[in-house]
């Protein structure tokens, strides 16, 4: 009883606040957005501020199933299934353009065989999709994988994509994270880029962009071969010329996926699902010591209000069952302990000072 025992009541109270303190994401409700087979799926929000989500469908053959929220992702309607004869489809990827056209961007496989990284669009807010183009193929060597698109600065489209085929070059690369940029909205697409690339044994994929208040993009991307597919940062004005591997980003393995909070935060989770986040535009970044889920795989951040963010997992359920699970976490700047978890050391800017210790 507290009035008899109120040394220990205010002790487990102190105690109660110091683990307050040490959590700062309070976690909302968990929503299954499919329940099947299923992996990788990506969001996009449309300009009346609805959802589309896009992920693999296991079927014969593998589909790209589109479904569309009205509730800020917490219920789902299925809209519609892209589907090619004989060849699966996965890793799919959705942009919504300023025209309001919806880019998807998608890997279509005969497993062994082939190899096309391609590009959809829907004119109709993702209701139906039609092909558009071939962004690149295997050219009888490796496979391509994992696309991600991005709007340019300079208003041009952008596709980063995971790379295999430059194995047998001179010199070789094992993996090269390609970028190609078109001009006119995804129909053609110019020469490719070694967005992040070195020959030898590294091998870098999975991009995801955040924009910097300062007009510079930090591109997040994994770093195997050489490393344990730790996370990394690189940076680049223009989207096209990019600083090279970067620094590591603390408390990640594998498809590190970030995103920009419109209240300053930098949010970041990878297949580690540990959360960890940057209050000072990447210079920083702080182990929130909190996991999003205890199971799952290739995850996916978005904001989905002032302080809210959402992140989808493959494979999340909480006795590790199969489909796409989406988990809301609140984080405010407030909430953040000012002692970052590691450091990286970057020269200043006016709106990003110079963090070195």
């Amino acid at each position: 009883m507290p009035g008899r025992y109120p040394a220990i009541a205010a002790f487990i109270l102190i105690l109660c606040r110091a683990n307050a303190a040490q959590q700062p994401i309070t976690w909302g409700s968990t929503v299954v957005l499919d329940s099947n087979p299923t992996s990788w799926a990506r969001m996009a929000q449309l300009s009346d501020g609805s959802w589309l989500a896009a992920y693999m469908f296991a079927t014969t053959p593998n589909r790209i199933r589109v479904q569309r929220s009205f509730d800020s992702m917490r219920t789902w309607q299925f809209i519609t299934d892209v589907v090619e004869d004989g060849r699966d489809l996965d890793n799919p990827e959705l942009l919504v353009m300023p025209n309001g056209i919806v880019e998807l961007a998608i890997r279509s496989v005969i497993v062994g065989q082939s190899y096309w990284i391609e590009t959809y669009q829907s004119l109709d807010n993702g209701n139906s999709f039609q092909y558009q183009s071939q962004v690149d193929w295997d050219h009888h060597v490796a496979g391509v994988f994992e696309p991600y698109l991005y709007l340019l600065p300079n208003g041009q489209l952008a596709v980063f994509y995971t790379n295999d085929t430059h194995e047998q070059d001179t010199p070789s690369y094992s993996q090269v994270l390609s970028e190609k940029v078109s001009g006119d909205g995804g129909f053609t697409w110019g020469p490719e880029i070694y967005a992040i690339g070195q020959p030898g044994a590294s091998r870098p994929g999975e991009a995801n962009i955040v924009p910097l208040p300062d007009g510079e993009l930090a591109m997040f991307f994994e770093m195997c071969g050489t490393e344990n597919c730790l996370g990394h940062v690189s940076y680049s004005s223009d989207g096209m010329s990019w600083s090279g591997e970067g620094p590591i980003i603390p408390y990640t393995f594998q498809d590190i996926q970030a995103v920009e909070m419109t209240n300053g935060l930098i949010v970041a989770t990878s297949n580690l699902h540990e959360v960890v986040v940057s209050a000072d535009y990447t210079n920083s970044w702080i182990d929130t010591k909190q996991t999003v889920f205890t199971y799952g795989s290739w995850p996916g951040v978005y904001q989905t209000g002032p302080n809210e963010f959402a992140i989808v997992m493959t494979g999340a359920g909480e006795q590790n069952q199969v489909g796409e699970y989406i988990r809301f976490g609140t984080i405010t700047p407030a909430d953040v302990e000012t002692t970052p978890s590691g450091i990286l050391c970057r020269n200043p800017t006016l709106t990003r000072p110079q963090n070195c210790h």
